[in-house]
Formats: C-alpha cells, structure tokens, sequence
C-alpha cells in the first residue's frame, strides 16, 4: 500500500481501486460458495444494475418533493438476488471505517424503510486503528469491550462480515466465509 502521494487525486485514484478491488474479492468469494453449495441466490454489483429497471426502482430512494418521481442510488456496493432478481440483501463494501460507516448506516435506515424485507449487510477486511508504531487493534474491538463502531453495526445493520483472523468475532459480527449461509438462510426466510 502506498503511503506517500503526489497528488489528492492520486490518493483518491488508489482509494477507489481498493475499495472496487474488495468488493469484487466479497462478490466473487460468497458467489463461489454459493454455488457450491447450489444456492439459487447469487451477489452481483449494485452499479450494474441498469437505472430504470425493475430492481434499479425498488433500492432506488425517492427524493424530491411529495409525488416526485426522481430517484437516487444509495451506498449499494452489492446486491444479493434469488433466482426471481428479487432483492435478499444490500452489502456495503468498505475497506475502512473511516467517514464510512456512518454513510452505510443512514442509507441502511432509510433502504430498511423502504423494504421491510430488505437486509443491509456490511463486509470489511478490518484493517486496524494502528498508529504509526503501534501494534494492530481491531476496529471493531470484541463483544466484551466493543468500540463504538461495533455498537453501532450490530444495532443498525443485520451483519457485519470480516476478512481478518485477528478481529474477535461474535454476535453479528462474522466472518466473511459465513456471509453465503446467511444469505440463503435469509433467502429462505423471504419465501415463507
């Protein structure tokens, strides 16, 4: 990872590669273990949904005024579907908390108010607060001394899935090999 930029833009170039490089590694890591496990919910990318198409208008968020036709897409990095293109789950992508989990948890509200049905999930490879120096410490902190992004997540969102054998795991704080389970767990809660 490169520490020293010669540009904002070159830093905000690399900060968006990442961020697209790990939510293809969610996307294509759940979407394996899902066929294998011959599950008929696969994870595809929320900006290749066409805008205007029937699954573009059910995540989309109305704005505007009353009566107002005009739409926005959220904080919608995946989006898990069943055979039928109907919508299990959003995952929001981040590679770090910072300024970022805040924008999840607002969209996470309003999407959940717009879909009773709808799951927001979160998936993150958990890459620490350390410091300059310092030794590695969760962002998440553990279920015994949570940090206040952990309280948030687990109160806000209906899963939070990490790639990071050093963060403490429990509750709805899981690891990311668990996400494709929980999604036809989820899958088939919606059929019922």
């Amino acid at each position: 990872m490169p520490k020293d930029y010669s540009s904002i833009k070159e830093r905000q170039s690399y900060v968006q590669k990442s961020g697209e490089d790990w939510g293809n590694f969610v996307m294509e890591f759940t979407n394996k273990i899902l066929k294998n496990l011959n599950s008929n919910i696969h994870i595809i990318k929320g900006k290749a949904i066409p805008k205007g198409a029937s699954l573009w208008t059910q995540l989309a968020i109305p704005v505007g005024k009353i009566g107002s036709t005009q739409r926005i897409w959220g904080d919608i990095d995946l989006v898990a579907i069943n055979w039928e293109r109907k919508p299990i789950a959003v995952i929001s992508c981040k590679t770090s908390l910072h300024g970022r989990l805040s924008e999840t948890l607002f969209y996470a509200l309003v999407l959940k108010d717009l879909n009773k049905n709808l799951k927001v999930l979160f998936a993150t490879p958990d890459k620490g607060r350390q410091q300059k120096g310092e030794e590695w410490s969760s962002e998440w902190g553990s279920e015994n001394k949570p940090t206040k992004d952990r309280l948030l997540g687990t109160h806000y969102l209906d899963g939070v899935y990490i790639h990071n054998q050093k963060t403490k795991l429990g509750g709805s704080v899981k690891d990311l090999s668990e996400l494709a389970r929980d999604l036809i767990t989820l899958g088939k809660s919606l059929t019922h």
